[in-house]
Parts: structure tokens; C-alpha cells; sequence
């Protein structure tokens, strides 16, 4: 009788190779990655191999590599379904799902083939599939209503949804709160302390808190509210790029034109060799903004200072 194998043990020698060769890949090799990507998955033990290499702790990480890769390889057709059905494989955590989603959502929308354009507000709130392909793409879906700016879209979709906003996990919950502040509504600021605690303050949940307080330009004290964010444990001692920016546009409109600056150029030294090259004109944007407020406010005095440094810019 013949002994039991092991997925592993039944995987063919081919895929070991492509896996190890995709690995071994820098991350700006798209187009060679894809191919690599094509390549295993014309293999018939491909799935059972990869499924198989998601319970591994240490190589989880490399198989949602590989789930983007073979996503954003198909951006020209269906795929969400392509998202939702490796996630249905992988069985992510609400961490691995934000994870996941976000990144896809925004790669979409840069390179037109935004989520909206595949998923109605209809089939994102139907109750009908696995539930794994259903919070799948919900999560999709609001994200891509966040990159949208569509905060009265995606509080309808909330109050639409099966569940309500205080059973779902953080990150729903941080899009839920997104779409209240980005309104400038003070409800959503009720929620942030609650979200952040049980999120433990994971970093995409952070973000969209922030993203949310600061679209809200009518918030009260909205940039030292920033500020307050950006000073939890979720962006550290040295924030990201994005976080800097934020931070930016806080200190400025506080008037702090000096600190403003030097988080700018904090910004630029933190910008990875592939940033899209918006984020660093935002930046060179942003530094403009700030020597021409400090420059204006340095020839002002007095009431006439204070009305300058406190008016919204941006």
C-alpha cells in the first residue's frame, strides 16, 4: 500500500523552481515577475502547492506576493474575481485582507480599471457566496469609495450593509468612520479611539483614520487632531511618506513653517527608489506652499499673521 503524501510532497519539482525564481525577483521587475507568476499557475499541482505554502508562516507572505502579481496581471478583465478567489485560497486575516485589498484597490484605480467599474453596489452587498469572497469584495469595493472621495456613497453602503458597522472587523469599521469624517461629520471622531484600540493600531486602519480627518477640513482643531494621529504608535518614530505629508499640511496651516519643512525633507529622504513620482510632486508642491505662507507671514504682524496661518490651504 502505497504511503500518504504530503501536498508538499506531491507538488512536481517545477514549481519549487518558479517559486523560488519569483522570490528571487526584485519587486520592480514587474513584467518578468508576471511571467514567472503565468508560468506556475499553468502548472496542474499549482493551487495545492500554493495553498499549501500559505500555512506556512514564513513563506505566507511570498504566496500574496504572488496573489498580486496575478491580479494586477489581469486588470484588462474580471479581476475582482480573480482577488476574491485567492483570497478564498489564501483565508486571510482582517489584516491580510486590508492589507491585500488597499493595495489592489489603488493599483486599479492608478491604472484605470478602478473596482467600481466591475463591482455594483448590488453585488457588493449581496448575502449570496462564500463568505470569504463576499468580504472580499466589500472590502474592495469601500476601499475603492474611499480613493474615491465618495464619503456620502460609502456611508449609504454602510447603512446598507447586512451587518452593522460595530460587528464588522477594524478595518471595516475604519472605512465606515473614513466616510463620517471625510463629511466632517464629529460622529466619526467618536469612533477613531475604539477602532485604533481593537485594531491594535495597525497601520492601514490608521491611515484611513487619518485619510478620513484629513479630508475633513471642517472637523474642530482638525489639524491637531492630525497631529494626535500621527503621534500614536501606528506610525512610529519614523512615519512614512504618506504619514509625512500629512503631517505637512497639518503644521502648516498651524503655522509652523519650520517644522513644516523639515518634515518635508524627512519625506523626501524616506521615498523609496520606485514611489510613484505623484507623491514626490506633492511634495515639491507642498514645499512651495510653505515658503511662500512663511515668507508672507515674516512681512505680517499681528491680526494679519493670525488670519494667514490659520486659513485652510489645500
Amino acid at each position: 500500500m502505497p504511503t500518504q503524501q504530503t501536498p508538499v510532497q506531491m507538488h512536481d519539482r517545477q514549481a519549487d523552481e518558479l517559486i523560488a525564481d519569483f522570490a528571487a525577483l526584485p519587486a520592480h521587475t514587474s513584467g518578468e515577475r508576471a511571467r514567472v507568476v503565468r508560468r506556475l499557475l499553468a502548472l496542474p499541482t499549482a493551487q495545492t502547492t500554493l495553498a499549501w505554502l500559505s500555512k506556512d508562516p514564513a513563506r505566507r507572505g511570498l504566496v500574496f506576493d504572488i496573489a498580486h502579481v496575478d491580479v494586477e496581471d489581469q486588470l484588462e478583465g474580471a479581476w475582482v474575481c480573480v482577488a476574491e478567489g485567492w483570497m478564498l485560497l489564501i483565508r486571510p486575516s482582517w489584516q491580510e485582507r486590508a492589507q491585500f485589498c488597499s493595495d489592489l484597490a489603488w493599483f486599479a484605480c492608478q491604472h484605470g480599471s478602478s473596482v467600481l467599474k466591475q463591482v455594483t453596489v448590488g453585488q457588493a452587498l449581496s448575502t449570496l457566496g462564500a463568505p470569504e469572497v463576499l468580504r472580499t469584495r466589500r472590502c474592495l469595493y469601500a476601499t475603492a469609495l474611499r480613493y474615491d472621495f465618495r464619503c456620502r456613497a460609502l456611508e449609504a453602503f454602510f447603512t446598507a450593509h447586512p451587518s452593522p458597522p460595530d460587528e464588522l472587523d477594524p478595518f471595516s469599521r475604519a472605512l465606515h468612520a473614513f466616510a463620517l469624517l471625510g463629511q466632517s461629520n464629529t460622529a466619526g471622531l467618536e469612533l477613531i479611539d475604539p477602532i485604533l484600540r481593537d485594531a491594535r493600531h495597525d497601520a492601514k486602519v490608521a491611515h484611513t483614520l487619518l485619510h478620513g480627518v484629513w479630508l475633513g477640513d471642517g472637523l474642530p482643531d482638525q489639524p491637531r487632531l492630525l497631529l494626535d494621529l500621527l503621534a500614536g504608535p501606528a506610525f512610529g518614530a519614523r512615519p512614512d511618506p504618506l504619514a509625512l505629508f500629512r503631517k505637512t499640511q497639518a503644521l502648516r496651516r498651524l503655522g509652523r513653517f519650520e517644522e513644516t519643512l523639515h518634515a518635508i525633507d524627512d519625506a523626501f529622504e524616506s521615498l523609496p527608489a520606485d514611489v510613484d513620482p505623484a507623491v514626490h510632486s506633492d511634495l515639491v508642491r507642498e514645499r512651495v506652499l510653505v515658503t511662500v505662507a512663511r515668507d508672507l507671514a515674516t512681512g505680517c504682524s499681528g491680526d494679519a499673521r493670525d488670519a494667514l496661518v490659520s486659513r485652510p490651504h489645500g
